[in-house]
């Protein structure tokens, strides 16, 4: 039940973060930066843990917890959030959006050699097929700078040291609390990049104002604290393989919301990274996982 429930929190936080793009564009609208951008995010997504957090007397932790949590979200989670959104004036969407998703090899390869996790055969079978589906469905042609590819690889390399030092952590954390600590770090950062790039722009539009909410709310704090919710009860590895898809359902959004449509090869890519999704929940994974894999905290 416990792998079930993992799994399903990791399709729930996938899904809430496809919806990033969508309400990204109502802010880019009212033209605000990307820095803006995710300092607003942030902090309304903070706003909202702090009080909840206030109202439950959850804030009461010993420092060690605070120092952790908040290192992790100002070294880990804000500079990924970042690097995507600069990765994205070199390259499409599509092919940045492939570039994050070799996170997961990655997220593999870093816990076999830090947290000493030798891959598992269904572990890499759904990895293979993650992966594949991913090329399937985003690949667009064209031809773009080397440096556009560094900074999207260095997107999936900070991801995955993220999710991968993040499970040591988070272990030992209430999710709730991590999750704020890791917005209110990122919020910090953000808010000194937009007061040295130049000052502050506050939402003056119904549309700017739902597109902030939104991506605070519905695009950050669901998805962040059902994926680290996921990490706990099935590691960062399988997090990260079912996370693969979420490309899948930005494009059914796209194609809901936008009037985009679906060519075969992404209905292909699509069944794909579903099934990599499956076999992570197949029964041998089941029994492979009543062992506990978190070393005790």
């Amino acid at each position: 039940m416990s792998r079930r429930s993992g799994v399903l929190l990791a399709l729930v936080s996938a899904s809430a973060f496809a919806t990033l793009g969508l309400f990204a564009k109502l802010i880019y609208a009212a033209g605000f930066s990307v820095a803006q951008t995710l300092a607003w995010r942030f902090s309304i997504a903070a706003l909202a843990l702090w009080i909840f957090m206030v109202s439950r007397g959850a804030w009461r932790r010993p420092a060690r917890e605070y120092r952790d949590a908040l290192l992790l979200g100002a070294f880990g989670f804000s500079p990924q959030a970042g690097l995507y959104f600069l990765t994205v004036r070199y390259l499409d969407p599509g092919i940045a959006s492939l570039l994050l998703y070799l996170y997961p090899a990655f997220v593999v390869l870093f816990s076999a050699i830090f947290l000493v996790k030798k891959p598992r055969k269904m572990q890499l079978l759904a990895l293979v097929l993650s992966l594949t589906g991913c090329t399937i469905t985003l690949w667009t042609r064209g031809s773009y700078p080397w440096f556009g590819y560094a900074l999207g690889i260095a997107v999936a390399l900070s991801y995955a040291a993220y999710l991968t030092v993040g499970e040591k952590i988070l272990s030992r954390l209430d999710p709730v609390f991590a999750t704020t600590c890791v917005m209110s770090a990122s919020a910090v950062v953000y808010w000194l990049i937009t007061i040295g790039s130049g000052g502050v722009q506050f939402p003056s539009t119904l549309m700017a104002t739902l597109g902030i909410l939104g991506v605070g709310l519905f695009a950050t704090v669901l998805p962040v604290v059902t994926l680290f919710g996921a990490m706990r009860r099935i590691g960062a590895a399988d997090t990260s393989l079912v996370s693969t898809i979420e490309p899948l359902v930005t494009i059914l959004l796209s194609a809901a919301l936008l009037g985009e449509r679906l060519g075969a090869l992404q209905l292909a890519g699509g069944a794909l990274i579903l099934s990599g999704v499956l076999a992570l929940n197949s029964r041998s994974e089941i029994r492979a996982d009543s062992v506990p894999e978190l070393p005790p905290g």
